[in-house]
């Protein structure tokens, strides 16, 4: 979306009207053939031009620049041409050169609607009666735009148009002298290339002195199932905060982070291509419009994607400012990028400009969640990683929900707490076969309470002494096609009951034998009877009680279940 930056306007004059016409011009010549730009404050004029080409004055002792721009004709864009601003020598103000009948810009002529003077008997243009009831309210017009872009025009109007908006300052183009230069950065009003009314809806830009400062950059790390969502849910996303989440892998890329450039077909069925926002790019443009309101972008698993690269050029906007920026003369609060970025399409996006610095604004957090013990993962080098508040979540029982730490592990006797606590510290003590045997403990949130709730219906029938047994006979007589309603429903709740019962040692205990003890399988398993995982979940399942863990070595069930020492 293009919106108006700046508007320049003057009240054309009768020594103005004489020289676009080249009334009273000296038969032999010369003259002056520009436009005063006096009684409007250099600065804001030299402001209005930063988006012209510069070039040095060829007047003597003069240190001010010539600024040249291509402006459009508003309301027409096929029709431009160049405007020159010029420092007047002698004199502290500038000038626009050149604007006689043959060189004058086109939304100033004839063709476009511009006034002409009277004629005399001859029909040549005449000055008499100083062109009152011609110039008595025309001003001319030069739009700046946030596409860095000029459209010239005119007004001839005495007071402001009914569908112009108001409460922006352009009743100041109807009041006093008519002359200046209206900076509407404090307003996102759309351009529209209307001669009549190029001023579209509008909107305040957000003002930065209320926006709440709590944004920071937050890593959480430890073993699976250590609690870290947990902590992020209960710790960082306080009641109102936007939370967003999304995952990395390793084939999200920047594209799908910040956003991309697709075609798209419009109503008349023509293709186009325009940028469509990534996540990154929607809740930094959420989070800039909603300055009172707390986001959190949640990165799972960050380390599985190639953070550095995803993130790409905007990794520099992780650099927060610890106390107040002024920077262009707006204050922004603690939390915020400290250096902003160019990127404009994302800026088009967020601010409606594309030149405008693209930052992290201080009411939007970033919390990434990286598990220790992960495998063929991207590694974060020290730069990234800097740019964080690394927590370590700890993997302690001291806060874990009673319900889960002291649930039973299906009808083993054994606690989730128990069996955890125990696994873990021969993990640890495997250290000398294992490298980095902290990062491959249980984590006390591995599993949750319905993992364990043993289904009852997993106990053999009546005349079975082993619910494998029964199972087997059963899928003997469904095998010849005959099979009669009541083993038909029996199966099919062993079934059931299974595929439950399998969840505790389909996580746990493959996540035991592939991972945690893959090089060193004997060091926890009864690898003299267990000779495969296939082996330890197939005798885990279709055991009971005490005897499921018979899978692992005396020692370990001896640690389990103590009173087998006696």
């Amino acid at each position: 979306m293009e919106y108006i930056d700046r508007v320049f306007y003057r009240k054309i004059n009768p020594s103005d009207f004489k020289k676009l016409y080249d009334i009273d011009r000296p038969e032999g010549g010369g003259g002056q053939t520009y436009l005063e730009a006096a009684g409007i404050s250099n600065d804001k004029i030299v402001d209005f031009l930063s988006c012209a080409e510069i070039s040095n004055s060829t007047l003597q002792d003069e240190t001010r620049s010539i600024y040249t721009f291509n402006a459009y004709v508003l309301g027409d864009a096929q029709k431009r041409d160049f405007i020159e601003f010029a420092p007047r020598g002698g004199r502290n103000n500038y000038r626009i050169s050149r604007q006689n009948t043959r060189y004058k810009h086109p939304a100033w002529r004839l063709e476009n609607g511009f006034p002409e003077p009277n004629r005399d008997q001859n029909g040549e243009y005449t000055s008499e009666g100083n062109f009152e009831g011609i110039i008595d309210d025309l001003v001319i017009v030069i739009i700046r735009t946030s596409y860095q872009k000029y459209y010239a025009g005119f007004i001839n109007t005495h007071s402001m148009p009914q569908d112009w908006p108001l409460g922006i300052g352009l009743e100041e183009m109807f009041r006093d002298e008519r002359r200046g230069v209206i900076d509407l950065h404090s307003y996102r009003v759309q351009f529209r290339n209307s001669a009549n009314n190029p001023f579209g809806a509008w909107e305040p830009i957000i003002d930065e002195a209320v926006r709440v400062a709590c944004g920071d950059n937050i890593l959480l790390y430890g073993v699976p199932g250590s609690g870290k969502s947990w902590a992020i849910e209960h710790e960082y996303c306080r009641p109102g905060t936007v939370v967003e989440r999304l995952v990395f892998h390793p084939d999200y890329t920047n594209a799908d982070f910040i956003g991309q450039i697709l075609p798209v077909v419009d109503v008349e069925k023509q293709v186009t291509y325009e940028f469509t926002p990534g996540p990154l790019t929607t809740i930094l443009r959420d989070a800039y419009e909603h300055p009172t309101r707390e986001y959190i972008l949640i990165i799972e698993e960050i380390n599985r994607g190639n953070a550095p690269a995803i993130f790409g050029e905007v990794f520099q906007l992780l650099d927060r400012t610890v106390e107040p920026k002024t920077v262009d003369e707006i204050t922004y609060p603690v939390g915020t990028s400290e250096y902003g970025i160019t990127h404009k399409y994302m800026a088009e996006k967020i601010y409606g400009d594309p030149a405008h610095k693209v930052r992290i604004p201080s009411n939007l957090s970033i919390v990434g969640t990286m598990n220790t013990s992960d495998q063929n993962v991207f590694t974060l080098d020290t730069a990234f990683q800097r740019r964080w508040r690394m927590r370590l979540i700890e993997n302690n029982f001291d806060n874990v929900r009673a319900s889960l730490a002291n649930a039973q592990i299906l009808d083993t006797e054994i606690t989730w707490k128990t069996f955890c606590e125990k696994a873990n510290g021969i993990i640890v003590g495997n250290k000398a076969k294992m490298a980095s045997a902290e990062d491959k403990r249980l984590g006390v949130y591995f599993v949750h309470e319905s993992d364990l709730i043993f289904d009852q219906r997993a106990v053999p029938s009546e005349g079975y002494t082993s619910l494998l047994t029964e199972y087997n006979d059963l899928l003997r007589i469904e095998a010849t096609g005959d099979m009669p309603e009541d083993k038909k429903q029996r199966l099919a709740i062993i079934r059931e009951a299974l595929m439950h019962n399998r969840m505790f040692p389909e996580k746990v205990i493959k996540y035991l034998w592939d991972d945690a003890f893959k090089f060193n399988p004997e060091a926890l398993f009864d690898t003299d009877n267990m000779e495969s995982l296939e082996q330890v979940i197939r005798t885990f399942v279709y055991s009971r009680g005490r005897e499921r863990f018979k899978i692992f070595k005396p020692t370990v069930r001896a640690s389990l279940y103590p009173d087998l020492q006696a």
